[in-house]
């Protein structure tokens, strides 16, 4: 008798990157994609700079479109073994948050107990 499939068939265990002949996703740090820009930029063409980091042309042309979020990020202090970038906030809210934060240094610094309840009622007044 041939066997036949049923529900209780073991899963596959290989991971489907590896099933549809993709390169598994890996995160890239700052100072990788700091070289990228630089070999770019030295001349080498986007096909030559994949060869041999061994990424994909579309990596390369996605880290060289966001080359100035990632001299930002390194401008900004970033450590270069960062992977992710974020969003780096500005306007009212951050002007907000940089004058709360001094008020609660002052605060602390006079030994001055601070509760939520007052840091709330204190940002809400520093909003408006």
């Amino acid at each position: 008798m041939a066997p036949t499939a049923s529900a209780s068939a073991p899963k596959c265990t290989k991971s489907t990157a590896a099933v549809a002949g993709k390169r598994p996703r890996r995160a890239i740090n700052l100072e990788t994609k700091l070289n990228v820009i630089k070999d770019y930029e030295g001349g080498k063409s986007v096909m030559v700079i994949a060869r041999q980091s061994g990424m994909s042309h579309s990596t390369i042309a996605t880290i060289l479109k966001n080359k100035n979020k990632v001299t930002e990020a390194i401008k900004g202090s970033a450590s270069l073994k960062t992977t992710r970038l974020t969003k780096i906030r500005e306007g009212p809210v951050s002007d907000m948050e940089k004058l709360l934060i001094t008020w609660i240094e002052d605060q602390t610094q006079k030994r001055i107990p601070l509760s939520t309840m007052t840091i709330t009622t204190k940002a809400k007044s520093l909003r408006y």
